[in-house]
C-alpha cells in the first residue's frame, strides 16, 4: 500500500505540470475575455452602400467592416493614408501605415515603429484575411487610456465620451468606395460596471452540491465513490458549460482564423482538463481526488480567473447574453471552493487509511524475519 501514495502524487504532479504549461501560453489568446470594458461604442450613422456593413464588437474593443460587394472598401488610417482594403479577394493591410502596428494593441503601445512607416511611403499591401470581413482596435472609437477620462466625474452615471474631431461627441472613421469618400460615425459611452458579488454568491450556492458526499460517505466501505461523485458531477457540468467560451473564440469577433484557432485550442485544453478530472473522479479509483483537484484548478484558472474582468465590466465580446457569460465565469471560479475541498478531504482520508494499514501489516510479520 505504501507505493500507492507516491504513485498518486507523481500522477498529480504530472497533471499539475500540464495545467501550468497550458496556463503559460500567451494570455493574449484569450484577448476577448481579458479586454472586458466599461465603455460601449455604437455606430450612429453609415452610408447606405449595398454589401457594406459596419459593427462594433466587445463594447468598444473592435470595429469591423464586412464587404460582400464586388468593389473594394478602403479604410483610412490615422493620417489619411490607406490602411485596409476589404473586398472580394479578402482583406489587405498596408504595412506602411502606422495603423497596421498600433491597432494590434488596445492602447497602441507597441514601441518604436519601423523607419519605413508613415503617410509619405508607398503602400505595401499584405493579405491578412481571406474572407471579406475584418475587425481591429480602431483607436478613434475608444478611450485610449486605462484610467477614466476627465468627463467621468461620477462612476455610477452613464456619460458620453467626446472622442470626435475637436472634442465632439461623435467619432468619425473615413473610408472610400470606388473613389467616393464616405464615413462611419458613432459615439462612445462610459457605462457603470455591475457588481460581481451577486454572481459569485449565486454560483457559490449552485456549486454547493459538490459537498453532498462528505456526510453520506462517512463509515461507508464505498466512501471513495460516494465522496467523489457529487463533486465530479459539478466539475463536469461547469466544464461543459464553458463550451460557450469555445463558441465565442470562433464567433464573438471576426478575427483571422489563425487567431481564432489559437484561442480555441487553449480554451479546449482547459475544458478537457476539467472534464477528464471529473470523469476520473467519478470512477472512484486511485488518483480520483488528485484528478478532481487538478481538473478543478484547470477550470478555475483557464475559464474563471482568466475571464475575471468580465464579472465587473459593462461589456465584453460574446455571442451570449451578458447574464449567461457572467454566471458561467462565476461558476468556474466558485466550483473550486467546494470541489477542491472534496479533493483535500478525500486525499486526507486515503492517507489516513494507508497509515492505519501499515502498522497492522508490520504486526503480521513473523518474529525473526529480516533479522
Amino acid at each position: 500500500m505504501t507505493a500507492v501514495v507516491p504513485l498518486r502524487l507523481a500522477a498529480g504532479g504530472l497533471l499539475t505540470l500540464l495545467a501550468l504549461m497550458a496556463l503559460a501560453t500567451p494570455a493574449a489568446a484569450h484577448g476577448r475575455g481579458s479586454e472586458a470594458t466599461n465603455f460601449v461604442s455604437r455606430i450612429v450613422q453609415t452610408p447606405d452602400i449595398p454589401g457594406v456593413t459596419w459593427e462594433v464588437f466587445g463594447g468598444d474593443q473592435y470595429l469591423s467592416v464586412t464587404n460582400t460587394s464586388d468593389t473594394e472598401v478602403v479604410v483610412a488610417g490615422y493620417e489619411g493614408e490607406p490602411y485596409l482594403r476589404v473586398g472580394p479577394d479578402g482583406v489587405y493591410e498596408n504595412q506602411a501605415s502606422e495603423a497596421a502596428y498600433v491597432n494590434e494593441e488596445r492602447y497602441g503601445d507597441v514601441g518604436m515603429l519601423p523607419d519605413d512607416v508613415g503617410p509619405n511611403f508607398e503602400p505595401r499591401w499584405t493579405q491578412v484575411a481571406s474572407r471579406p470581413t475584418y475587425a481591429w482596435h480602431d483607436h478613434r472609437i475608444h478611450w485610449m487610456s486605462p484610467t477614466l477620462p476627465p468627463v467621468v466625474t461620477d462612476e455610477s452615471r452613464e456619460v458620453v465620451i467626446p472622442l470626435g474631431p475637436g472634442g465632439s461627441d461623435q467619432w468619425v472613421v473615413p473610408f472610400t468606395v470606388d473613389g467616393a469618400e464616405h464615413e462611419v460615425t458613432g459615439e462612445t459611452r462610459y457605462v457603470p460596471p455591475p457588481s460581481p458579488l451577486p454572481w459569485l454568491a449565486l454560483a457559490l450556492v449552485l456549486t454547493a452540491p459538490a459537498l453532498l458526499g462528505v456526510w453520506r460517505s462517512r463509515g461507508n466501505p464505498a466512501w471513495v465513490t460516494l465522496l467523489a461523485r457529487p463533486a465530479a458531477a459539478v466539475l463536469v457540468v461547469v466544464a461543459v458549460l464553458n463550451g460557450t467560451h469555445l463558441l465565442d473564440d470562433f464567433l464573438a469577433v471576426p478575427l483571422p482564423v489563425a487567431n481564432q484557432i489559437v484561442s480555441a485550442i487553449q480554451t479546449a485544453l482547459f475544458i478537457a482538463l476539467g472534464v477528464f478530472g471529473g470523469l476520473v473522479a467519478w470512477r472512484g479509483r486511485d488518483g480520483a481526488f488528485t484528478a478532481l483537484g487538478v481538473g478543478s484548478g484547470g477550470i478555475l484558472i483557464g475559464q474563471g480567473l482568466l475571464y475575471l474582468d468580465v464579472l465587473g465590466a459593462a461589456a465584453s465580446a460574446s455571442i451570449f447574453p451578458d447574464w449567461t457569460t457572467r454566471l458561467i465565469i462565476a461558476l468556474s471560479i466558485m466550483q473550486a471552493l467546494w470541489v477542491m475541498a472534496v479533493a483535500i478531504i478525500g486525499n486526507r482520508r486515503m492517507a489516513a487509511e494507508v497509515q492505519a494499514v501499515e502498522p497492522a501489516a508490520a504486526d503480521d510479520v513473523p518474529a525473526g524475519v529480516g533479522e
